[in-house]
């Protein structure tokens, strides 16, 4: 019975190595595989392999991945409107905005934090949206700076950027909160409000 029990520990310790390390590992085929088969729930499925078929996550760590997975599905059950799945997952689940090989990709867990309470109660995306504009301009600085920051991190880290980095990161703060937004063909902030697209609340650039 102790080599039966030696087994059981090994194999113990095998599964808590891949729930606990894996995810913390760059995302790849051998990776994807066993977060797709150990580390995903079922209802989760459909949106991970949304997102793992974009090439930009190659390289990433798989944590970030799955993070936007989880959030992003647990924010969809407690917002008071509802999205069909495409509107979804192109634009509150996915974390691309700009779309430059760059791109730094996690930013929703601490945008989430910031402006669910805020936006909990609201029962449309347009109430939502101007709450989020609202507070992110008195959080985040717009000036004229050389080489300011313009990927969601760096800017909600430094709380500074110019008017086409705070459209950025006011799209990722929209989506954080379920509100489907992008940006549009001059590079300003647009949500869904449900019927069509429309320019969000716009910010004062000069205070």
């Amino acid at each position: 019975m102790h080599w039966l029990a030696g087994i059981l520990a090994v194999l113990a310790a095998a599964q808590t190595t891949v729930y606990l390390g894996t995810p913390f590992l760059p995302v790849g085929d051998g990776t994807l595989a066993i977060a797709r088969h150990c580390l995903i729930q079922r209802n989760e499925s459909g949106d991970f392999e949304f997102l793992s078929a974009n090439a930009v996550w190659r390289g990433k760590q798989l944590k970030v991945l799955l993070e936007h997975v989880r959030l992003a599905n647990y924010n969809r059950q407690l917002i008071n409107w509802k999205l069909d799945d495409k509107m979804y997952q192109d634009f509150v689940l996915s974390p691309v905005i700009a779309g430059d090989t760059n791109e730094q990709l996690d930013w929703r867990r601490p945008l989430r934090e910031e402006f669910y309470l805020r936006t909990r109660h609201e029962s449309s995306p347009e109430d939502a949206a101007k709450i989020v504009m609202k507070h992110l301009r008195e959080r985040v600085t717009i000036a004229t700076l050389p080489n300011p920051p313009q990927d969601v991190p760096g800017i909600w880290l430094k709380q500074i950027t110019d008017a086409t980095g705070f459209e950025i990161i006011y799209v990722a703060a929209l989506r954080s909160v379920g509100v489907p937004a992008r940006l549009d063909s001059n590079n300003h902030a647009e949500f869904w409000d449900g019927n069509k697209w429309q320019t969000a609340p716009a910010p004062s650039v000069t205070k």
